[in-house]
């Protein structure tokens, strides 16, 4: 699952509202990327760094429509074959306004992005 979340540049192929997605650098224990989330007409791009820390890949905003947006995966055994996966994301606005626009597109996205990695799994890894 590890490798799922980790391959931005697959999200467009099944991230419901993700419409692009871009490294911008990577080394062994970080990647700084970009994702472009759009519905109806609106877009909006944002920029985190993410690292990864034991169990989890921990997420700080570097750029967006965001005043702060902070977050991690988690990666739980279960099994040899299986794992839990949780996100926790906290964000706020940089304006009521942008919040307004797209705070329903942005937290509809956020709701489904477990499903959707769940979902991709299967695909990728066949059902367990």
């Amino acid at each position: 699952m590890f490798d799922l979340v980790n391959d931005v540049n697959a999200y467009p192929a099944f991230l419901p509202n993700c419409s692009n997605a871009k490294i911008i650098s990577e080394d062994e224990s970080s990647m700084t990327a970009s994702l472009e989330i759009s519905k109806a007409g609106l877009k909006k791009w944002f920029t985190t760094n993410n690292r990864l820390a034991g169990n989890k890949v921990e997420m700080k905003l570097v750029d967006g429509p965001f005043k702060s947006l902070n977050g991690y995966w988690e990666f739980t055994a279960l099994d040899d074959q299986a794992c839990k996966v949780s996100l926790k994301l906290e964000f706020e606005f940089a304006s009521k306004l942008i919040e307004m626009a797209f705070g329903k597109v942005f937290n509809e996205v956020a709701k489904n992005m477990v499903v959707a990695f769940t979902q991709r799994a299967k695909t990728v890894y066949g059902v367990r």
